[in-house]
């Protein structure tokens, strides 16, 4: 019995692990992402010297483009964090509900005998 105490939280804690190991972003990946990264911006680069004064609306776009650029950068680097982060409350989730149904069945069981 005390086997089924403990699958959901195994499962769970199994479910994270899978979920860690599934869509952590490797170095590699983040290096080529960041090449990429940087190709387009030399690109966008390029089109705004050539198109600068081309369009009235092409200065008024960059109000549009370069925090749309910064937030691709940052969710390259910062991935791998915020997914550790999400994850870390997870599983300390877990070990909170854990310990709660723990300490239910102690004082359930204390309750009993009473």
């Amino acid at each position: 019995m005390s086997d089924n105490k403990n699958t959901i939280a195994d499962e769970l804690h199994e479910e994270i692990a899978k979920v860690e190991s599934e869509y952590t972003m490797l170095p590699t990946e983040r290096r080529r992402k960041l090449i990429r990264w940087v190709i387009r911006q030399i690109f966008t680069l390029i089109l705004y010297f050539f198109l600068w004064d081309a369009h009235p609306w092409v200065p008024k776009s960059l109000w549009i483009v370069a925090p749309l650029a910064l937030l691709s950068l940052a969710s390259i680097v910062g991935y791998n964090w915020f997914l550790q982060r999400r994850l870390r409350k997870a599983k300390a989730g877990i070990e909170n509900l854990e310990t709660s149904l723990q300490r239910l069945k102690e004082t359930g069981g204390q309750q009993e005998e009473d």
